[in-house]
């Protein structure tokens, strides 16, 4: 479902000796190709395409979200899917890093006073001394708290099943499952969103958690958009309740004209780019063609994604 570099499909081809790669250009020639396919490659066209398969045995993600893969429900049916899990954990905890500094060092207020030509000094909060809550411990959520420990930020992660604490996973942090979580919220200064959009998390930082939170705290997303209520967290900061919030991801993208976070001087957008556009060669060619190659000699695939869970 991608143009692969001469380098790649080579790699491609060595990885499964004697299979036939046909590369979809367009939507009609992804609907013409799966019908008979054993693999697909790549997102792109492949949940319009799907509804063709009759033979189709594996898909590999070249996203970390799987909400939109997984959307196509029952056609999936007898079909493993893999996703980029782990490709990208550095690159989108950085990102996160990033809002988290300029909310905390307010240079989404600083912005404002530039365009009005204004000199202006406020109290700002330090990271050393922060309470952050992560929720969502996979890759992502782990790569962050190690970033905001390392400025000295107290962490603590979420994940989706109680493990105990400190974390058994060798990571060394405090984690709390599933029904503990909130009361952690009123000692929060940072929540930090890393969650996958499944049933289970959907809109799952409401008006009720957001309330839950000090008027000193600060809320980072980039996660996926649909798991925070957009027009809680918007109603929240027009009220002065957070300090301010930053979201790289959002339930509309991108949002339209109306779209009332464009005013919000408490809030910083980026535009989906913690994992930022990419030229070939993309990151995740290695890691499609060793499951390629687990494919054809009819091993395990790596990063296999639970249907029921979501990811």
């Amino acid at each position: 479902m991608y143009r692969p570099s001469p380098a790649h499909r080579a790699a491609l081809e060595a990885a499964a000796p004697g299979a036939e790669l046909c590369v979809a250009a367009s939507q009609e020639d992804a609907a013409r190709h799966i019908a008979d396919a054993d693999a697909v490659l790549g997102n792109r066209y492949f949940v319009q395409s799907l509804p063709r398969a009759r033979r189709l045995r594996w898909m590999q993600s070249n996203s970390m979200g799987m909400d939109l893969v997984l959307s196509a429900g029952e056609l999936l049916d007898g079909v493993a899917v893999t996703s980029v899990r782990g490709v990208y954990d550095d690159e989108v905890a950085e990102h996160a890093l990033a809002l988290a500094l300029a909310l905390l060092r307010g240079l989404h207020h600083l912005r404002d006073d530039q365009r009005q030509g204004r000199w202006a000094r406020r109290p700002l909060a330090r990271l050393s001394e922060c309470r952050a809550l992560v929720l969502g411990w996979g890759g992502v959520g782990v790569e962050i708290a190690r970033r905001l420990a390392a400025l000295g930020a107290r962490v603590e992660g979420v994940r989706r099943s109680h493990r105990g604490a400190p974390a058994p996973d060798g990571t060394g942090f405090t984690v709390c499952g599933p029904h503990d979580w909130r009361g952690r919220l009123p000692e929060t200064d940072l929540l930090v969103l890393a969650l996958p959009l499944t049933p289970g998390t959907r809109r799952l930082v409401g008006e009720a958690e957001l309330g839950a939170l000090p008027p000193r705290a600060h809320l980072v997303n980039v996660g996926r958009g649909g798991t925070l209520d957009q027009d809680a967290l918007l109603r929240a900061l027009a009220a002065g309740r957070l300090a301010g919030a930053a979201l790289d991801v959002l339930e509309e993208e991108p949002p339209p004209p109306a779209f009332a976070g464009w005013n919000e001087p408490r809030l910083i957008l980026t535009p989906h780019v913690a994992r930022s556009m990419e030229t070939p060669p993309h990151r995740w060619e290695p890691l499609f063609e060793e499951n390629l190659r687990r494919f054809a000699a009819g091993e395990p695939l790596a990063n296999v994604v639970c249907r029921e869970a979501g990811y």
